[in-house]
């Protein structure tokens, strides 16, 4: 039995599950999907993992999670466990998405040519969408050579709200506003 630790977070009432393994983050759902996703990616481990909660072990994760959401990081510096993925284009595809800078689109014809396969532009857009790393993995990032966002998994709106995440200004309302406090000689005067 393989453990896998599991933890959620809600970004824009939209609910992310991700997993970690011992060797880093393996897996993020799409939107309001369930950790079962994971099976979609790693079916042949439907038996092996056990599914364990535990905010020690998940807790950095969560933070980088949160850390991005509130502008406060651009790339994510957690480990990835790639253990389970045994296909050198897909392999090679990830990297090259984790080189697209915060902000940025690329087309999948571009990243064909960036990892040296410009005739193979049908298997590196599969190869995109195959990514378990949603969001850590900037899958969102590419885009159709004709200037529409094309397919993701997590869904066109999910995809182009993260684009407009990334470019715009981000003004963060506090999530708890202070209310004024009343002097300490008004406390405890009826009129207040």
């Amino acid at each position: 039995m393989k453990k896998i630790y599991w933890e959620s977070i809600e970004i824009n009432h939209q609910t992310f599950y991700f997993t970690v393994t011992d060797k880093g983050l393996n897996f993020v759902s799409s939107p309001h999907r369930h950790i079962s996703e994971i099976f979609d990616f790693y079916p042949n481990n439907r038996y092996q993992y056990q599914f364990m909660y535990n905010e020690t072990i998940t807790g950095i994760y969560l933070d980088e999670f949160k850390e991005y959401f509130d502008k406060k990081r651009k790339t994510f510096d957690i480990p990835l466990d790639f253990s389970e993925i045994h296909n050198e284009l897909e392999l090679q595809v990830l990297d090259a998405l984790r080189q697209i800078p915060y902000g940025e689109t690329v087309t999948y014809k571009q990243l064909a040519e960036t990892i040296g396969r410009p005739r193979a532009i049908r298997a590196v857009a599969s190869a995109v969408a195959k990514n378990p790393f949603l969001i850590v993995i900037p899958c969102h990032r590419v885009i159709r050579s004709n200037g529409e966002i094309g397919e993701y998994r997590g869904g066109a709106d999910a995809k182009e709200s993260l684009l407009k995440f990334e470019k715009e200004p981000f003004t963060k309302e506090p999530l708890i506003k202070k209310l004024p406090l009343p002097r300490l000689s008004q406390l405890g005067k009826p009129d207040l």
